[in-house]
């Protein structure tokens, strides 16, 4: 009888533990990382960069050129099947020494052209969340947006000592400013079995830049990126 009772007993604790081991959370899955390095080009237009005759205060436009980048992120995503969501984080800059024309035409019809010898560099950082569909096991594409924190930095190249020329724009030294925007960028990559990932990316912010007499800077044009990285 004793034993009958502590059979009893012990399947009525058995099923009573039942619901509480079917509710207990399964253990987090481990993320999907992801490591990349970026190597790309942004050509602005032909008017991106602003700025004022010296001599008569006349607007006039110019521009970089095309603009050689380089940077990098990092991802981690969660999920299982086809769709994964996380996010990103990483960085991206450029450099660039050369001599800008810029072109305009006075309030008397005259044609004026200005120049500046300058070294240009940018420093950005990015966070975002990403949204990434596995197109079978050996490729992807993805999207990513977030906030984007970019630091400019103008330099006129000594450009005070030819100030007797007034076609020429004087800086007065090094300027420097920030952008604070939203970025979008979307990709599509090849995944193969080491692990190791190469594609294609394009990447969009809306930076503006005041330099003060070295005028404004806007880059509101796609940058366009090889994406070289692992998957971990």
């Amino acid at each position: 009888m004793n034993r009958l009772y502590c059979v009893f007993v012990s399947g009525v604790c058995l099923f009573s533990a039942l619901p509480a081991a079917a509710s207990a959370p399964a253990p987090a899955a481990q993320p999907t990382t992801y490591v990349e390095i970026w190597i790309g080009a942004q050509n602005p237009q032909s008017d991106s960069w602003k700025v004022s005759d010296p001599a008569t205060g006349d607007p006039a436009t110019g521009d970089l050129g095309t603009l050689p980048f380089g940077g990098g992120d990092g991802q981690l995503l969660w999920g299982t099947g086809v769709w994964q969501v996380g996010f990103e984080g990483g960085g991206v800059g450029t450099w660039k020494s050369d001599t800008t024309s810029f072109r305009g035409t006075s309030n008397g019809g005259t044609s004026v052209q200005v120049q500046i010898d300058s070294r240009f560099f940018t420093l950005g950082v990015f966070m975002g969340g990403v949204l990434s569909a596995n197109l079978g096991h050996s490729a992807r594409a993805y999207v990513a947006a977030g906030p984007s924190l970019t630091w400019a930095w103008l330099d006129d190249q000594h450009n005070d000592n030819a100030s007797s020329n007034s076609n020429v724009i004087v800086l007065d030294g090094s300027k420097s400013d920030t952008s604070f925007v939203a970025y979008g960028r979307a990709g599509f990559e090849f995944i193969v079995d080491t692990g190791f990932v190469f594609g294609v990316s394009v990447r969009y912010a809306d930076d503006d830049f005041d330099f003060g007499n070295g005028g404004k800077l806007q880059f509101d044009d796609p940058l366009w990126l090889l994406t070289l990285g692992a998957r971990l």
